[in-house]
């Protein structure tokens, strides 16, 4: 019986390696795409919540507070600790509010801009 060769080697290359960083960069962005995510992060700024403490502090309900909080831990984004009967959440790397801001500061300069420019037309 003769082997037939299999199909070519794939090397990484630095426009594979740019693409799949890339790729993991959109995803977690997509972290923080959803509204009622960023208010459940922003109820954590301050320190660890359990779920009926975000849900206090946000209005929301305390489905999609769990929701939220699962996906978010999934993510890397948030930890759980168990302290007794309770579980308690907190936001890992306290970057992500320094991230947030940035991205404020950039959705105001971008809305500035489009003001400028529309202002230019008329």
């Amino acid at each position: 019986m003769e082997v037939q060769p299999g199909p070519p080697a794939r090397h990484a290359t630095a426009a594979t390696t740019t693409s799949a960083v890339m790729e993991a960069l959109a995803d977690y962005f997509k972290v923080f795409s959803e509204p009622n995510r960023l208010t459940v992060l922003e109820a954590l700024r301050s320190g660890a919540l359990n779920v009926t403490g975000v849900v206090e502090k946000t209005g929301l309900s305390q489905a999609l507070v769990s929701k939220h909080l699962k996906l978010l831990m999934i993510a890397g984004v948030v930890r759980r600790r168990p302290e007794g009967s309770l579980v308690y959440y907190d936001v890992i790397d306290k970057g992500v509010f320094r991230l947030m801001a940035q991205a404020e500061k950039l959705l105001l300069a971008a809305r500035r801009q489009q003001l400028d420019d529309l202002a230019a037309i008329f």
